[in-house]
């Protein structure tokens, strides 16, 4: 049986961060894919609860960065193949591009060089890194010591990262993106490159798609807003909030439910208090993603994720909540920023220019005062999403782009 060997960031020693990730790798194992499992560092004590549940927690091999079973595995590459190791890390931590990307990847290379032994241990037939940032080199690092074929995702900000980028194009065995933005970056950076033939398939993120008949009864919830994502600027929560004091100004009664955390929180909790919401906002915190997914079905509130271009130039790929949401038969509202629009096009939802509360005010109007135009809008997304972005035909994408693929098929 062929094995997959894959990088994650830190999936599932994590809470919702790559929740997307993890829904993938567990669809894949689900479908017969022989997997191992190794986040690049540790975020948790232990697995998520979901990884346990799933079974994905068997396949993981989780360890410091640094740790005496770590040491021992990257001597042990390091004497059976001292040279080809040396020279693998040195092209590697040569490539960086910055000094922040060097300090990454630096930090990660006894973890690859460990990996490198489990690979040869373990008959691994390829390996994987999901982003293009440390996970991928260390999954360059891995492969081209063991001289497998590897392979790498890319979402958004690991692209613009450029982490090693030009070394990665020159010996993947396909550099994979999950929307038009990703891989129009990645068909730039490989026509300049010394390897302009190196494949950038286009796989999306996939969700679990439900049944319509397990949303379509439950009414549209009209008067509840939904934000779900991590409490960072290019988010744009600040923006929600002055939208939702100006529909309630005019008169609608709408509630808001906050799912997430992070840096921001601050800041949004002011943006409460100074707009006078706090009897109408729910901060939910992080939650597992099964839990969202049924808030999403059984309440179907309007999703807004009014996200910006950030000050630091980071913007959206395709965000999953948004996935999650059409799939769900919620309604959405977002911002013509990033790879949103290719993801919420014509009919399928409501898109305002970013920074414009006025605009995005206008968008919750017209989502909840028109409960029929809004259901047909609900439809419309969902046979979207089962289209385009069924976990199913992702995960099996990925298991036949790496050569894991089970001929039995789903189990």
């Amino acid at each position: 049986m062929n094995t997959l060997l894959a990088i994650t960031g830190r999936v599932p020693y994590s809470t919702t961060e790559e929740a997307f990730v993890q829904d993938e790798l567990e669809t894949m194992m689900r479908r017969g894919v022989d997997l191992i499992v190794v986040p690049a560092r540790t975020q948790t004590a232990g697995p998520n609860p979901a990884s346990v549940d799933s079974g994905l927690a068997d396949r993981v091999l989780a360890e410091p960065v640094v740790s005496l079973t770590v040491v021992r595995g990257a001597v042990r590459t390091l004497l059976r193949r001292p040279g080809r190791s040396i020279r693998v890390v040195v092209r590697a931590l040569a490539g960086s591009g910055s000094l922040r990307n060097f300090v990454a990847n630096l930090s990660t290379v006894p973890k690859a060089l460990w990996l490198a032994d489990i690979a040869r241990s373990r008959e691994v037939t390829h390996v994987h890194g999901y982003w293009f940032a440390h996970p991928a080199t260390m999954a360059m690092i891995c492969g081209d010591i063991m001289g497998l074929p590897w392979s790498a995702t890319g979402f958004r900000w690991d692209i613009d990262a450029d982490n090693a980028m030009a070394q990665k194009i020159e010996s993947a065995a396909f550099l994979r993106v999950a929307d038009e933005l990703g891989a129009r970056q990645m068909a730039e950076k490989v026509a300049s490159s010394t390897r302009p033939a190196c494949p950038v398939p286009l796989v999306r993120t996939g969700v679990a798609v439900p049944e319509r008949s397990t949303w379509e009864a439950n009414p549209l919830g009209s008067d509840l807003i939904c934000c779900p994502g991590a409490f960072v600027e290019k988010k744009g929560h600040l923006l929600l909030l002055e939208a939702v004091a100006a529909r309630v100004a005019a008169g609608q009664d709408l509630q808001v439910h906050l799912f997430g955390d992070g840096p921001e929180r601050g800041r949004i909790e002011a943006a409460i208090e100074r707009h006078d919401l706090g009897g109408r906002v729910v901060l939910h915190g992080i939650v597992p993603l099964d839990e969202l997914r049924a808030f999403l079905g059984r309440r179907r509130p309007v999703v807004v994720l009014p996200s910006i271009k950030a000050d630091d130039g980071q913007e959206e790929g395709i965000p999953v909540v948004l996935i999650e949401a059409m799939a769900n038969g919620a309604p959405v509202i977002s911002t013509r920023t990033g790879s949103i629009p290719t993801l919420v096009t014509t009919g399928c939802g409501w898109l305002v220019q970013d920074r414009d509360a006025a605009a995005l005010a206008t968008a919750i109007a017209d989502a909840t005062q028109d409960t029929d135009e809004t259901e047909a809008v609900c439809a419309r997304a969902a046979e979207r999403v089962s289209r385009e972005f069924d976990r199913e035909a992702t995960a099996e994408t990925m298991a036949t782009l790496t050569g894991v693929a089970q001929t039995s098929g789903a189990s």
